[in-house]
């Protein structure tokens, strides 16, 4: 048997000897903390100068690709970090805004970087959180490091209605990726080619990269039957051996890597990181099953099984895609064996040096049948039902959000009466459907799918039509379902109270209708303007602005679908200009002096989804050496005419990358965010914040005396930021270097 198991693989599992990995301390021992801190230099205060400040603030003017006046910087490092960070920033400028922030907040930077991938309090983006954990691995791999628990540990409160949940900023496959990609040296590199390989099963790859086809010409080239037989076969035979080859060459080439690598303190100390994580929580994990397993069925045991998480989904598979390149399940092995989770081992394995391929060998395999496993038996993992072709022993209402967003179609054509009975009771709210932690845009994206890219579909031609138009019935049942889940979920946070979407439709922003990989800012705007309307307190709710040239009025239906209602949204006016003043001076303003609108049943506070590339709010005067005027200073200034309170404007900057800011960092009644994820709006929604009283509340001690009460404080682009990041889901960052 265990001849087979090491035969039936090229990859070469062993590890050298590593005596850090079973060190407590190993940080310490290979990454050292400095004796004494770096001296910083505190510079005087400069003295005030009214015309050097108006000088310096010059130097930051900058046009928008639509001519508008505004600003290349916030003026604060960290809140350019904020908001710039983008996936597909080229590697020197992440380098520079990075390195600026930090030198300018080391604790808030390391909450920025943090932010870009948690899942329920930030922009939930993995890969661009790889690309600036990257840079912290680099620079300050101590700190990088010492955080990754932050990562997977449960830091996260989720709040529902009977009950609040702690989840993580992350996944643990993410300690898989970062590994791996410090092992490729791609943690720098977008796309890194390792998270985008193609992933296919072994079939699919084989027919379409297989022995090259027999020509027409060799085929009848007077060949009998038997000979034409024997060419075909030596053929096979000739592509089996290269391609035995290659895997052998690539196997011996990664492995001459991973040692040269491991040679390094810095990639060492990330490597027993993440395969102490796992072996920890592995071997809590075991003994939860172990305590399960000992109890009848009943509500003690189902109470064990809740506690029971996702690391035995995305613990380390041996020779599987990050096992192939980092042997991390050799790590892994090798530590459970330690702390006694294979006991019943028969085979003694002296773990105290490099072992031997059949040692190794042994403890994979037991790592893998009765570690892993077990493990993704009791989690009710979907992916082993699904390859084994057990679609009726996939639990429905466990299924995770991706995996059912992915793979509805494939449940309905393998187990459709089944799931037919599902999406029903998740119709009558019987039972629940995963959706919370997907992305609106990815939602909107596959709803509008269907009846815009069916000619993407290769399936599609070869079903009948009426199974065709079923799946799509279905599939939208669960994008509509999923929806409904992530805004009960986002309802769980608070409310938006007298807010209002306005969605940037204009040319730059790009067309709904071609989804490119590098996700244009048009969907992420249509997706968050319906969730911010579908989360405003009435008389706002479900309505929106769009704008291009001329900005209408988009009204939201309830019951229709998302696709109904984008379809409603795309028949509005869609131009190419970017005219955001005309918002206010010519739909917003008219309509209030129009009607004599209080100043109170005026709307208080505007989202404004966009790529920022505004027109001109003004013509520019060249004359006027005062003519300087942003299309925020052109609204306050309109509104302050009107006798109105300019509302309070939340600008959410959806491009690749900002290359202009509306305003800077100390712009009163403004606030600066950026990303796709709609867990960014629950810093409005009142989660955790007590929001301060007015001034003109009176308290009343207990002596009876009036009590002082503090000014409100007012948004800024820079509190909103902090805010945000000073989260408790955050506290646990400590920078060490």
């Amino acid at each position: 048997m265990l001849a087979s198991g090491a035969a039936s693989t090229s990859q070469i599992v062993t590890l050298p000897h590593i005596p850090e990995l079973f060190d407590p301390d190993f940080l310490d021992v290979l990454l050292p903390p400095r004796s004494t801190p770096d001296a910083m230099d505190v510079d005087a205060p400069e003295p005030e100068n009214t015309f050097m400040n108006a000088l310096k603030s010059v130097a930051h003017r900058k046009y928008t690709q639509n001519s508008a006046p505004a600003f290349d910087s916030t003026l604060s490092y960290t809140l350019d970090a904020f908001q710039t960070l983008s996936l597909h920033m080229p590697r020197e400028r992440i380098n520079a805004v990075l390195s600026k922030a930090w030198e300018e907040d080391r604790s808030l930077a390391l909450r920025i970087i943090w932010n870009t991938r948690s899942i329920h309090d930030g922009k939930g983006d993995k890969e661009l959180f790889y690309k600036a954990f990257g840079w912290l691995y680099e620079h300050h791999p101590r700190t990088a490091i010492a955080n990754l628990s932050q990562l997977v540990a449960p830091v996260c409160v989720v709040k529902s209605r009977s009950r609040s949940t702690q989840m993580p900023h992350g996944y643990w496959k993410d300690l898989l990726n970062i590994l791996a990609l410090a092992t490729l040296e791609q943690l720098d590199t977008c796309p890194a080619p390792f998270l985008h390989v193609d992933r296919r099963g072994f079939s699919a790859r084989r027919r379409s990269v297989g022995p090259k086809r027999l020509t027409t010409g060799e085929r009848l080239a007077g060949m009998t039957a038997e000979q034409f037989g024997e060419l075909l076969a030596a053929r096979n035979q000739k592509a089996k051996a290269i391609a035995r080859e290659r895997r052998v060459k690539n196997a011996a080439d990664s492995h001459q890597l991973l040692l040269s690598k491991l040679s390094e303190r810095r990639f060492r100390a990330l490597y027993v990181a993440v395969a102490r994580l796992f072996s920890d929580e592995l071997v809590e994990q075991a003994s939860l099953m172990r305590k399960a397993e000992a109890l009848a069925e009943g509500e003690e045991r189902d109470c064990i099984l809740r506690k029971v998480s996702f690391v035995g989904k995305w613990a380390p598979t041996p020779s599987a895609s990050h096992d192939r390149v980092t042997n991390i399940s050799t790590a892994v092995a090798i530590l459970l064996y330690r702390g006694g989770v294979m006991s019943s081992l028969s085979r003694p394995v002296d773990a105290s040096a490099a072992l031997s391929g059949d040692d190794v060998h042994i403890l994979r395999s037991f790592y893998q049948r009765w570690v892993l496993t077990p493990l993704r038996a009791s989690s009710r993992v979907p992916e082993p039902l699904m390859a084994a072709r057990r679609w009726g022993d996939v639990s429905y209402k466990h299924v995770p959000s991706k995996c059912m967003h992915i793979n509805s179609k494939n449940f309905f054509k393998h187990d459709g009466q089944r799931f037919d009975a599902y999406l029903e009771s998740v119709a009558e709210g019987k039972v629940q459907i995963s959706g919370a932690t997907l992305l609106p845009h990815e939602l909107v994206a596959k709803a509008i799918a269907p009846t815009v890219h069916e000619q993407m579909r290769p399936w599609a031609s070869s079903v009948p039509t009426g199974f065709r138009a079923r799946v799509a019935r279905r599939e939208a049942q669960v994008v509509d379902a999923q929806w409904n889940t992530m805004l009960a979920r986002l309802r769980e946070a608070g409310t938006l109270d007298n807010s209002l979407a306005v969605c940037d439709v204009s040319g730059s922003m790009g067309d709904i209708y071609w989804q490119d990989p590098e996700t244009q800012p048009i969907l992420p705007a249509v997706a968050l303007s319906m969730v911010l309307a579908q989360l405003a307190k009435p008389p706002f709710a479900n309505v929106f602005i769009t704008f291009s040239a001329k900005p209408e009025v988009v009204t939201l239906q309830d019951g229709v679908g998302v696709a109904a209602n984008v379809a409603a949204m795309i028949r509005s006016s869609w131009g190419s200009n970017t005219n955001l003043h005309a918002v206010f001076v010519r739909l917003l303003l008219p309509l209030a002096v129009q009607h004599r609108v209080p100043r109170e049943d005026m709307v208080k506070r505007l989202f404004v989804f966009s790529d920022m590339q505004f027109n001109a709010a003004e013509p520019a005067k060249e004359e006027d050496p005062g003519a300087w005027v942003t299309n925020h200073d052109a609204i306050t200034r309109a509104y302050e005419k009107a006798g109105y309170d300019v509302p309070e404007i939340v600008y959410w900057n959806l491009a690749g990358e900002l290359q202009t800011a509306p305003v800077e960092a100390e712009r009163k009644g403004v606030a600066l965010m950026s990303g796709f994820s709609p867990a960014m709006m629950k810093v409005f929604m009142g989660e955790d914040v007590e929001e301060p009283l007015d001034d003109d509340t009176v308290l009343v001690d207990e002596k009876g005396e009036e009590v002082k009460l503090p000014r409100k404080p007012e948004m800024t682009p820079l509190s909103i930021m902090k805010r945000a990041l000073e989260k408790p889901s955050y506290d646990g960052l400590i920078v060490s270097d």
